[in-house]
């Protein structure tokens, strides 16, 4: 199950609009865990505000590489 633990000092909002739904916090807090799984089996990226790692960069708020 993919890690969505907040970073301590990370302020950043998300500024994607209607892309953020394709986001994995996103997906999380709608419960939607099946779709975390499937964006999140094989990470490259992870997101520097909450944590969640992703396959693609384009499926977290704000990507830096693993």
């Amino acid at each position: 199950m993919p890690e969505l633990n907040k970073k301590e000092g990370a302020d950043l909002l998300c500024t994607c609009g209607e892309k953020h739904s394709g986001h994995i916090c996103w997906f999380s807090r709608m419960g939607m865990l099946m779709e975390v799984e499937h964006l999140s089996d094989s990470p490259t990226v992870s997101c520097s505000k909450c944590g969640a790692k992703a396959n693609l960069p384009h499926n977290v708020c704000f990507p830096e590489p693993l």
